[in-house]
């Protein structure tokens, strides 16, 4: 894990958007879990670096979460929807869940788009 965490910088850009209580815990444990990746692989040999993560709402009643950083990149040989890592697997199952879809996108660092279709309330 990191040793100086304050050589990390987190920014947090999440605009006011309402989800479902049966969509934020899942939402939670995949922040969490896309952060922690990050803290541990993302820099390597104590460098310095960002994670960046931001929820908004997207066109057609879509919600981008977007959780990325600017460390080493996501290992090409490593296939995020069908890996051993139980971290990832996690990732891909709640998204699911909640009716989304994951993207891996081009760097320079590691760029996970989770985006799932906003929850009308009824009444």
């Amino acid at each position: 894990m990191v040793s100086d965490p304050g050589r990390i910088k987190l920014d947090i850009d999440v605009e006011d958007v309402k989800i479902d209580i049966n969509t934020v815990v899942p939402l939670g444990l995949i922040v969490n879990e896309l952060v922690t990746n990050s803290m541990k692989h993302a820099f390597p040999r104590n460098e310095s670096g960002f994670i960046k993560v931001e929820l908004y709402k997207g066109e057609n009643h879509k919600i981008i979460l977007r959780v990325r950083d600017n460390g080493v990149g996501f290992p090409e040989d490593i296939d995020y929807k069908k890996t051993s890592s139980l971290g990832l697997q996690l990732v891909n199952s709640l998204t699911k869940q909640i009716g989304g879809e994951v993207e891996l996108g081009e760097g320079p660092g590691t760029v996970f788009t989770i985006i799932f279709k906003e929850q009308i309330a009824n009444g």
